[in-house]
């Protein structure tokens, strides 16, 4: 596919309206975790497994519309998040902020490709290896060398399909099975995901929304598509991207009760397999494949095009700033064929469940979400400071992690974070009202 610049790969050539800009970010966040980490989460913490994958992308989206809208006007000609960031920070908290990114993106397509691996497993019973290999070959010719256009139509498609799929499933075994049925046998069979005091379960709805926060306001591809649309239309876009999102880990949970009703299981893998073989009807099954694998490639497509437009625009371009429309777009294609190659490389190396992973790095999103904030809501260059929070926030986090649970960590990470900012900004309005009384004597 052929681009007449770099500005037109990462963006397009138009700004897009609502509707296209919801169907974009919700084929952004409609993720192999959401369609295989809520039917784990939902067995590990009973309904408010479910309940909290829901809340945690749709809170998120809603407010960043609302912050996008400041981001917007402070730079309106911006392609990236690294390039805010280079507008607002000094040279250390720029270069700090893109090392996060690039961890962050590397650990988003770490999981889409174990989702993808698996779910060629369960479906074709290819080994993961041969699966993870088809999935990212695909996936660098669909997004890395496809681009911005090629993501809008699949995204079109997939959106279509997504919703065909959460609301066929569900009414077809229900119906067939009876709602008071499947009750029934999950009160039989699994008493424990009906019980509403759950107190670790509601820790994991509140911990989830923390990590949404961090995940949506540093999500580069978020950022992307932010600067994709026409900027009165921001925060509508992302309020009905976020009620919307709100309804598919509901649906997607509801599905695993179709297995959990009639019995017990070995492991969450195990239970997507029962559940692809208990759908019987071959258009349903068919439809569920499609869902599936339109996701994952989605958000990988998603993560791996953001990545390489942070790298060329915001790295590459600050080191060669004579380089042409057509080495950046050439630079482009090979950072897809190497990131790929490496995210293959670590996926098959790597073996942890969607929840560990979730867990794992969501002490950095934790850490995150309040600097981010500040810096947006910062009038001018932000100070290193509010970086240097976020790092203290890390490091407490991964260090906590040794001795206490993963969700104390993240509220380790969290806390530590708020109280070195907190500090910060207290002795900054101290200095500029001692600065000010000076002044004025």
């Amino acid at each position: 596919m052929t681009y007449q610049s770099f500005r037109e790969y990462v963006l397009g050539a138009f700004h897009i309206g609502i509707g296209l800009g919801v169907v974009s970010i919700l084929a952004r966040w409609v993720t192999g975790n959401t369609i295989f980490g809520s039917p784990e989460a939902l067995v590990k913490y009973g309904m408010f497994g479910g309940i909290g994958f829901s809340l945690m992308g749709a809170f998120a989206l809603i407010a960043f519309g609302w912050l996008g809208r400041k981001v917007r006007s402070d730079l309106a000609g911006g392609m990236t998040i690294g390039d805010y960031m280079r507008s607002k920070l000094h040279p250390f908290g720029y270069w700090a902020m893109i090392a996060i990114l690039l961890i962050t993106s590397i650990e988003g397509m770490f999981v889409q490709g174990m989702a993808g691996g698996v779910l060629l497993n369960i479906l074709f019973g290819l080994p993961i290896p041969l699966g993870l290999l088809c999935f990212f070959v695909f996936c660098v010719l669909f997004a890395g060398i496809g681009g911005i256009r090629t993501i809008h139509r699949f995204a079109n498609v997939q959106i279509v399909i997504t919703f065909a799929t959460a609301i066929l499933i569900p009414v077809y075994f229900f119906i067939g099975k009876g709602v008071e049925h499947v009750f029934n046998g999950l009160r039989l069979y699994h008493p424990y995901l009906l019980v509403l005091n759950n107190h670790e379960g509601m820790l994991f709805i509140v911990t989830g929304v923390l990590i949404g926060f961090g995940q949506v306001f540093v999500d580069q591809a978020t950022w992307q598509r932010l600067y994709m649309m026409e900027e009165k239309k921001v925060v509508p876009t992302f309020l009905l991207s976020g009620l919307i999102f709100a309804t598919i880990p509901l649906a997607f949970s509801a599905m695993i009760f179709i297995v959990l009703f009639s019995g017990g299981f070995h492991d969450i893998f195990s239970l997507l397999f029962e559940l692809v073989r208990k759908i019987d009807t071959l258009f349903l099954l068919v439809l569920f494949v499609l869902c599936s694998f339109g996701a994952i490639t989605s958000a990988f497509g998603a993560g791996l095009h953001s990545m390489i437009s942070l790298m060329v625009n915001n790295v590459y371009q600050l080191f060669r700033p004579e380089a042409s429309e057509r080495q950046k777009i050439r630079l482009g294609y090979t950072l897809a064929i190497v990131t790929g190659a490496v995210s293959f490389c670590l996926t098959l190396y790597f073996t942890p469940t969607l929840l560990d992973l979730l867990f794992f790095f969501g002490i950095i999103y934790a850490s995150l979400f309040l600097p981010v904030i500040v810096i947006i809501l910062t009038r001018g260059r932000a100070s290193n400071f509010i970086i240097i929070s976020a790092i203290a926030g890390l490091a407490s986090g991964y260090i906590s992690r040794l001795y206490v649970d993963n969700m104390k960590a993240i509220w380790i990470a969290s806390s530590v974070t708020a109280l070195v900012l907190l500090l910060y900004l207290c002795i900054a309005s101290v200095h500029k009202h001692y600065m000010r009384t000076k002044a004025r004597t």
